[in-house]
Order: C-alpha cells, then structure tokens, then sequence
C-alpha cells in the first residue's frame, strides 16, 4: 500500500513537469505566422542579422489566409524598424506595400528590399548588423468605409537574394 502511494506521488510529479518543459521548448520557437485583424492591424517578425550580412535583395511575403466576405480593399505597409522599445522612429524605413487582389485571395509578393536594408545598416552607425524587426500593417484602401470582418494571416517571410 506504501509502494503504491509512493508510486502514484513520484508518477504525479512526472506528468507536472512534463508539460512546463514544453512549454519552455515552444516559447524558443520563432514565430511561424501573423494574423492581421481591423483589431490588431499592425504585427511583425524579427529579423536575423545575417539578413544584413548576407545577400538578401528580396523580401517574400507569403499570404496563407485571407477571410474576408466583404471583400473590403485592403493595402499591408511593410517597413523595418528598430526592435528597442524605447526608440522611436521619425519615419518608418519603407520596404514598399502590396494589396490583394482579389481582395479575398491569398498569394505570394515580391519586394525588392535592398534600399531599405542599406538605411537601416547605414543607420546603425555601430558596424554591427543592427537589431530590427519587420513590420506588417494592414490599412483599408478607402478610408472613409468602416472596417469589415477581416483576417489576413502572413506566414514567416523569406530573405533571399534576386534573380539574376
């Protein structure tokens, strides 16, 4: 009966342990997606500093998602800028926009970021790769309409370098 209830205490613990251990392991995980919502309209991702080291021209953005029954117009800004809270930029470092069209299709959009990658190495001033994040905000085309129910889900977007 001891052997039991030491048995049941040590397998009890076990499982408690078990899932704070995971929930570390998936808070290391980089961010896979963003939704933007008429809520939450603006959202990002960080960028790795070898995408200033590197050869990365391009910026691919991927839509995976898009809800959107009103079919409403829509626009996603998409800039760099600095990751420290505290900073705030006068301007943002423009990478360049694109828009859905149809506005209720998802789709795949090339932009060319070598200008914008080279203002925020030039910036910097440090020599080192400088700490950014890329930003996605989403805008109506008409701003006199009233937001519909909208979704827009952006999956993790890829650096590489252009076609020659």
């Amino acid at each position: 009966m001891v052997w039991a209830l030491w048995f049941s205490a040590d397998c009890g613990s076990a499982k408690i342990a078990g899932p704070q251990s995971s929930k570390v392991e998936k808070a290391q995980l980089p961010v896979s997606s963003v939704t933007l919502t008429p809520e939450h309209s603006i959202a990002s991702f960080p960028v790795a500093a070898s995408v200033f080291t590197g050869v990365s021209d391009v910026l691919e953005v991927e839509i995976t998602k898009v809800v959107n029954p009103a079919a409403t117009p829509v626009t996603i800004l998409v800039s760099l800028a600095d990751s420290k809270a505290d900073k705030v930029e006068k301007e943002p470092n423009s990478i360049g926009n694109f828009s859905l069209y149809p506005a209720d299709q998802p789709g795949k959009f090339l932009l060319r970021a070598t200008p914008a990658l080279r203002r925020a190495s030039t910036a910097n001033g440090t020599g080192k790769s400088p700490d950014m994040r890329l930003v996605f905000e989403m805008k109506r085309i008409d701003e006199s309409r009233a937001w519909t129910p909208l979704e827009v889900t952006i999956s993790q977007p890829k650096w590489r370098a252009a076609e020659k």
